[in-house]
């Protein structure tokens, strides 16, 4: 099942860390929460390398460049600029998503991960009000790291 990581009605505590919980109200197994980490850093690796190596396409047309270095499209015609496909404020309001979602759930590979690509962004984690201080202050108050 999809489970919403921030709006899960299906969540309780095991060992004094939250959990989510399968919906069917027989079962109520935890799922496992390493699992769950595992897959939240390899959509954070996907959605980085996406970012990395995303086409440029015209503001007016539409084209994918074909030329790395152009500045301006070269359909007939155009003459627009570039803009990239994949938008910068996406992928940082995912990261800040993640980071809140590994600090409340204890995912010490996860937290880690994203606390190191806002520490090489400088200006992403000033937009999104990142505070990497505190996050490592929350995360030796519940016994992470």
């Amino acid at each position: 099942r999809d489970v919403d990581l921030c709006k899960d009605l299906h969540q309780g505590e095991v060992a004094g860390c939250p959990v989510w919980l399968c919906p069917n109200s027989a079962c109520q197994a935890p799922y496992d929460n390493q699992d769950i980490e595992c897959m939240l850093l390899d959509c954070v690796k996907r959605k980085m390398m996406t970012y990395m190596l995303q086409d440029l396409s015209c503001v007016r047309c539409g084209e994918v460049t074909q030329y790395n270095l152009a500045e301006r499209c070269r359909n007939k015609f155009c003459a627009g600029d570039f803009k990239t496909t994949v938008d910068k404020e996406s992928v940082g309001q995912l990261l800040k998503t993640f980071l809140g979602v590994a600090i409340h759930y204890k995912m010490p590979l996860l937290k880690e991960q994203v606390t190191f690509i806002f520490r090489m962004n400088p200006d992403m984690r000033e937009k999104y009000d990142v505070h990497l201080d505190e996050a490592d202050t929350n995360a030796q108050q519940t016994g992470e790291d």
